[in-house]
């Protein structure tokens, strides 16, 4: 195996971040905070003199990914950016503890959302700055996983077999890989800004909105205070952030191709339609149920709720009485499973795979009645490789053995079952805290729990990863020549 690659790309994150690292420092040194000031600067110069190191110690050598590269990178990827995006936090305040700043910064740039306090407004601006960043990088970081990790391992179809693939579209526009991770990033940057300036005409200080609007972005779920984006704002600013959530959820080569001139891109895209029909149909059930409640929130915080989860944002509704949440768990836990389109920043399983598995078991069942029948298996109009639909199964076999796991092993601490099963679908689906404040009060003191936490983290990551990337690490084949 070829170090040199793998170094090299280590290198180039580590000086990402670093240069990342500035804009936190030129806010905490203009508001005078001294101690977030020093630990960004001393994390910035750990993580650019790490990675320029690095960077210079590959000069001159073979610099080609094969599969095995691939798989190590993305893994030691995982643990150096964890490590490098929780340094600023353990060294700005004494109270945070080393294991502690790992975990949020894991939560963040897997753009899970869960956070280790239950006031963020207790951080500084610069803090607060930082995790929007980790999760804004980490949801590009997914988007880039889709392109350039995934393929690697002869599955890079099975997140985006369709006309409008990030590989086809490669194809037919002749782009490079440099090419596509530019226009991908270029894309997610116009929306970000677009987002901001619309949060600030609502009427949300520049710093909230930019933050939000990263969170917001990368579906990721990061709070400023205990009351959310949701709490006390406008209906104008709830319907943005919606609005920016679905976009977040949708396959981001279709807002190259709308940004192309390609108005009817949407339309078309099977995966966007059914992503909108499960929304519309929670509406619905929110409509009919609006005002059966004592209490009961209003029909656009409900509205919001379910936007909110589906998408794996995750920004929570803080008041939803007991009967509500008896009410909307169930259909949160299978919202939050399913997710957003492949090809997005959202996590769970993705509204193609669902249809494609659908559509096998209907095949099957029809081949028992019809067992010489040639029936295709097709998403859209295109027809999918049997080869194709098995991968899909094992994924989601690995999913529903993860979440029994998971829910099992939380449940040995003495977590309720349903808090146990929510903190599960939660880290599995990286679908932030929205799920939590469905669950019983003390759920986020079982998180101080360090085995909770280690547990929590290996979920969030399993969840991102989309587990076929670690399966094929313990797979022995995998590492003979």
């Amino acid at each position: 195996m070829n170090s040199s690659p793998i170094l090299r790309i280590i290198g180039i994150v580590m000086m990402v971040f670093g240069i990342g690292m500035l804009f936190p420092l030129l806010l905490a040194i203009s508001n005078t905070d001294y101690n977030s000031r020093n630990a960004f600067a001393a994390s910035f110069c750990i993580s650019v003199f790490l990675g320029v190191l690095l960077f210079l110690s590959t000069r001159g050598r073979s610099l080609n990914f094969g599969r095995r590269e691939t798989a190590v990178a993305v893994i030691l990827l995982c643990i150096v950016t964890t490590i490098i995006g929780a340094l600023p936090l353990y060294l700005s305040d004494g109270n945070w503890r080393l294991f502690d700043a790992c975990f949020e910064s894991l939560s963040g740039l897997t753009t899970t959302g869960l956070s280790m306090t239950n006031d963020p407004s207790l951080m500084t601006d610069s803090i607060l700055l930082w995790r929007a960043m980790l999760q804004w990088m980490g949801g590009y970081g997914s988007l880039l996983l889709v392109i350039w990790a995934l393929p690697s391992f002869g599955f890079g179809g099975t997140f985006l077999p369709r006309r409008d693939a990030v590989e086809v579209i490669a194809a037919d526009r002749q782009l490079s890989f440099q090419q596509l991770w530019r226009s991908l990033f270029l894309v997610y940057l116009i929306l970000t800004t677009v987002c901001v300036l619309t949060l600030k005409v609502c009427g949300m200080p520049l710093l909230e909105a930019l933050c939000y609007s990263m969170t917001t972005i990368s579906t990721g779920g990061f709070m400023l205070d205990s009351a959310g984006p949701f709490g006390g704002s406008g209906n104008s600013t709830k319907i943005v952030l919606s609005i920016f959530m679905i976009l977040g959820a949708i396959n981001f080569t279709l807002h190259i191709r709308f940004l192309s001139r390609d108005w009817r891109v949407y339309d078309r895209d099977r995966e966007v339609r059914l992503l909108f029909c499960f929304i519309l149909i929670a509406m619905t059930l929110v409509l009919l149920f609006s005002g059966a409640a004592p209490n009961s929130m209003s029909v656009i915080d409900g509205m919001l709720f379910f936007i909110s989860v589906m998408t794996t944002t995750g920004f929570p509704i803080n008041d939803i009485s007991t009967a509500e949440k008896n009410f909307f768990i169930f259909i949160a836990i299978f919202l939050a499973i399913i997710g957003g389109t492949s090809g997005s920043t959202s996590g769970g399983i993705r509204t193609m795979r669902l249809t494609l598995l659908f559509h096998h078991a209907r095949k099957e069942l029809f081949k028992l009645i019809h067992p010489h029948a040639v029936v295709p298996v097709k998403f859209g109009r295109f027809s999918v490789t049997t080869s194709f639909v098995e991968i899909v199964w094992v994924f989601f076999f690995c999913y529903l053995c993860s979440l029994i796991v998971l829910t099992t092993i939380f449940s040995v601490f003495s977590i309720e079952f349903t808090s146990a099963l929510l903190l599960a679908v939660t880290t599995l689906s990286n679908s932030g805290p929205a799920l939590i404040n469905l669950s019983s009060p003390d759920l986020h003191q079982w998180l101080q729990l360090d085995w909770i936490k280690l547990t929590a983290m290996i979920g969030m990551l399993l969840g991102r990863l989309e587990f076929l990337v670690l399966l094929v690490l313990f797979n022995l084949s995998f590492w003979k020549p």
